[in-house]
């Protein structure tokens, strides 16, 4: 998307609705804090079951805020700080 597009608003509803979650916002922060984070490490550090995870990984991946790459059996998440930034930008413009 060019920086200076205008992002669609079922983008944004999309990345607002998977950061309302606490489940979902306490993983992104814990992903966005390390370049990758394997799915074992994160339910480990999270204390919230494998199952839970993964549901929330994908409404993450869905809205775009995680990249995932599968390494054997292994998932690894990377956060996408772009992602973040579209939501950043429409936080701006209504701010104004």
């Amino acid at each position: 998307m060019a920086r200076d597009a205008p992002v669609p608003l079922d983008t944004q509803v999309e990345l607002f609705k998977a950061m309302a979650d606490p489940v979902r916002l306490d993983l992104l922060k814990r992903i966005a804090s390390v370049p990758e984070m394997a799915c074992t490490d994160l339910v480990e550090e999270s204390h919230v079951a494998k199952s839970t995870v993964s549901y929330h990984m994908k409404a993450l991946r869905t809205a775009g805020l995680i990249e995932v790459r599968k390494e054997g059996r292994n998932f690894h998440y990377t956060y996408r700080p772009d992602a973040m930034k579209m939501l950043a930008s429409t936080l701006g413009e209504i701010g104004r």
